[in-house]
């Protein structure tokens, strides 16, 4: 049974499946059955566990989703969880970025270090949810850079690469990204069950 992805995000949903290559299970975008679900949680994991068993339950087979975020160290490592929903669920993301530009113009000479923070989470009923977790390392840019990638990419620089996500081409940024180390992940522990 094809695997559900817990997502309306055509992008986030393209990059998964890149990410997850031609090994089964085969993954599907929710539909229209999936809710919103709130993500109250004030953890990657919870929020991934609860949208995954959201959608296994409504589908009645396994279902997989993520949560993810950036962090960045100036900001007290905010927005985090919040990335998503900062300053408002209706923000574009050029608005979220701007938002995090305008904050470091207002804070002078600082620490510009940034992480992204990705957990998968795979939820079959009947058993323990599988998770995966990946993280990278890098810098807010002093601009947005690039028009690949989708979210905080433009802004999220990479040092070994000297570039931002936007900027790179799609395969130099699925080898380090926080969602395809996250997906590695949860991939390696389910070759480890089988």
């Amino acid at each position: 049974m094809p695997v559900a992805v817990a997502t309306r995000n055509p992008d986030k949903f393209a990059e998964i499946v890149q990410l997850w290559g031609d090994a089964p299970p085969a993954l599907v975008i929710a539909g229209p059955e999936y809710p919103d679900v709130d993500e109250r949680f004030s953890t990657y994991e919870e929020n991934a566990v609860l949208k995954a068993s959201e959608l296994a339950r409504i589908r009645g087979g396994p279902a997989l989703a993520d949560d993810s975020g950036i962090e960045v160290e100036a900001l007290g490592w905010a927005p985090g969880v919040l990335s998503a929903r900062t300053p408002s669920p209706d923000s574009s993301p050029s608005e979220r970025n701007e938002l995090i530009l305008g904050q470091f113009a207002a804070l002078g000479n600082v620490s510009r270090r940034a992480r992204y923070v990705c957990v998968c989470a795979l939820v079959v009923p009947g058993h323990e949810p599988v998770i995966g977790r990946g993280e990278v390392e890098g810098e807010i840019a002093l601009g947005p850079r690039g028009s690949g990638g989708f979210g905080y990419d433009p802004i999220f620089c990479y040092p070994p690469y000297g570039r931002t996500f936007g900027e790179v081409d799609i395969g130099l940024k699925h080898a380090v990204s926080h969602r395809g180390r996250a997906i590695r992940a949860l991939r390696k522990k389910l070759t480890l069950r089988s």
